[in-house]
């Protein structure tokens, strides 16, 4: 498997008329380079090769085209997270995968911005929520399949190291990221693994 595939990928090539279809790319374009603060209406329809006008036809606040995009956005990285951790037939492969997703910058950047959306905008809390529920659901069966142990404690273990992993590099840019993240990650699984044999052996 591609161990640096990029958790948000690009749409299907849209069809030529589909207007909304090219506003949401644009607007998930804009999230991942520019962040929230980057993203207005203005700056979406001119990714998106539009007038505003044409643009506020399909979604008439800044508001509605946010929840728009935030709707795309997690289906893309929810579905991309859970191919990911299925396709990991190991923990050396686990650690390889999200290791190279922690410095997946863009990844990260629409991470953090739709948090903030969800911290501004109390509508966007669902769909936020949604994203998390579905990465702890996939953390908890990958941990499963893997033979470790997989309670809630545990699950909120991997995914906060990994968040915070992501969050860091995005500040930080460390040259190192990678390797780093990818050594954190072997700790946690060996710290999950000896848990469990301990356990066994009582």
């Amino acid at each position: 498997m591609p161990f640096d595939l990029c958790m948000f990928t690009y749409m299907a090539p849209k069809q030529p008329h589909d207007r909304r279809r090219a506003i949401l790319e644009a607007g998930l374009a804009v999230l991942r380079e520019e962040g929230l603060a980057g993203f207005t209406q203005p700056n979406v329809a001119a990714r998106a090769g539009l007038r505003q006008g044409n643009l506020t036809y399909y979604f008439a606040t800044r508001a509605d085209l946010l929840a728009g995009v935030a709707r795309t956005a997690i289906d893309l990285q929810l579905g991309a997270a859970i191919t990911l951790l299925k396709s990991a037939e190991s923990r050396k492969d686990a650690t390889v995968a999200i290791g190279a997703a922690v410095v997946r910058h863009e990844n990260t950047r629409i991470f953090v911005a739709l948090n903030q959306a969800a911290d501004q905008e109390p509508a966007l809390q669902a769909l936020f929520n949604e994203l998390l529920e579905g990465f702890v659901q996939a953390i908890a069966d990958f941990l499963k399949r893997m033979n470790l142990p997989s309670t809630q404690s545990y699950v909120d273990l991997l995914h906060a190291v990994f968040v915070g992993l992501s969050v860091i590099d995005l500040a930080t840019s460390r040259k190192n990221g990678k390797a780093r993240a990818a050594a954190a990650l072997k700790t946690v699984f060996n710290l999950l693994s000896n848990h469990e044999a301990s356990t066994k052996e009582r």
